[in-house]
């Protein structure tokens, strides 16, 4: 990586998670898709023949206002009557006390489950191995995994054991360990200015929020003063189509696309070519959602990875999974397959105000060591901030 790389997601960008969309029909409709021995266009002996990839609206100036959200579910596809329905505008996000105060208000159901079975355990009790073996069960119940349960414990028992301890003890242990987890993998995503461009290919499956996540990335992008192309190769769902090139009007980012239902491994490497011509800085490549449990959707991505190192042998330089905090252990299954399959080099964790199983990102971290880019905890642009360890483990622990 050159040494003149720096972290994307820097002081420019101020906020916090993503709107993402409730997984769809879609995800059920995958399951019966055919896999990529039956798609025609890109073959693994060839190169691919160069296809009807088109721009979607000439790219709004780098100063454009940009939109909030674009919520994953919306679409600007005809209604019955022929009006063309845009998507409404997510409302802004809430600055009040900052991102800190954002992100402690998102893990807020997290927090107060961890909170509860904390105070319901310690409230004037020794620590002794019957209120150890209950704090463990409330650990692992809230997703931190076994492994960070445990260390939390062996923690407590050193100098408090069958000593009196209070709740908010037990909190800042827990803040400890947590942040300890954390810290190794909470790094920025760093888009190299010696590659022309720098491929990032999201991936995922249905509902978790990779279109939006896109759009948000190229905004803070452009905000740089960088060239960006977005490729549209969630083709087998009209409205992320519709949604990239809305995110790509507004952004100033051109968009390639084709039909739906076409080839995506061939619309990538049409990207790729063209974002090569231009010089743009950065391509970002939105991939249709597939169950990790589908074998043949699976390697429909290792292909589309394939065929673009066709072209650049080093690329995708990254490779972003983006998931869905509200999955709770699902998560983990989905990091499993989506790293031995597309090679998986970061992630970015969305939703994270959704739910109270916030906790599935340290059980993550701990078993893959993966870098965490990014996390999401609510609507606006502003919403998809860098991981820092030390906030997410103080807004975990309701310290």
């Amino acid at each position: 990586m050159s040494g003149k790389a720096r972290g994307v997601f820097g002081r420019l960008w101020g906020g916090k998670g993503s709107g993402e969309p409730a997984p769809d029909a879609t995800e059920t409709a995958e399951a019966g898709r055919t896999d990529d021995a039956q798609h025609t266009g890109v073959q693994d002996g060839d190169a691919p023949e160069r296809r009807a990839a088109q721009t979607v609206k000439p790219a709004a100036p780098a100063d454009a206002t940009l939109p909030e959200s674009v919520p994953d579910g919306a679409s600007a596809e005809p209604r019955a009557d022929g009006v063309a329905v845009q998507p409404a505008e997510a409302p802004a996000a809430t600055a009040k006390g900052g991102w800190f105060s954002r992100l402690k208000q998102g893990l807020g159901k997290t927090s107060a489950k961890l909170s509860d079975g904390i105070t319901g355990i310690f409230t004037r009790k020794k620590l002794e191995a019957a209120t150890l073996e209950e704090l463990e069960d409330v650990l692992i119940e809230a997703d931190l995994g076994v492994g960070t349960a445990e260390s939390i414990i062996t923690a407590l028992r050193k100098g408090r054991y069958e000593k009196d301890i209070s709740a908010d003890d037990v909190r800042s242990v827990l803040k400890t360990e947590v942040e300890r987890v954390l810290a190794p993998v909470a790094k920025p995503l760093v888009i190299d200015p010696s590659r022309k461009p720098h491929v990032v290919l999201m991936v995922g499956v249905n509902g978790t929020g990779k279109t939006t996540t896109i759009g948000k990335l190229a905004s803070q992008f452009r905000a740089e003063g960088k060239k960006v192309m977005l490729a549209a190769a969630d083709t087998f769902r009209a409205a992320a189509i519709d949604q990239l090139g809305i995110w790509g009007e507004r952004t100033g980012a051109t968009v390639i696309s084709g039909a739906v239902g076409g080839d995506a491994a061939g619309l990538v490497y049409d990207a790729l070519a063209r974002a090569r011509e231009e010089g743009a800085d950065v391509l970002l490549v939105d991939t249709a959602g597939r169950l990790q449990n589908k074998e043949g959707l699976m390697e429909e991505l290792a292909k589309v990875v394939r065929v673009i190192r066709k072209l650049d042998p080093t690329a995708p330089h990254d490779v972003l999974l983006i998931l869905d905090a509200t999955t709770g252990q699902n998560a983990m299954s989905q990091v499993d397959v989506f790293r031995e399959r597309a090679g998986v080099t970061g992630l970015v964790m969305t939703k994270l105000d959704g739910t109270a199983r916030g906790g599935i990102l340290v059980a993550i971290s701990a078993k893959h060591a993966l870098p965490v880019h990014a996390i999401g905890v609510g609507e606006g642009t502003d919403d998809l901030q860098p991981f820092d360890a030390g906030e997410f483990a103080q807004a975990i622990a309701g310290s």
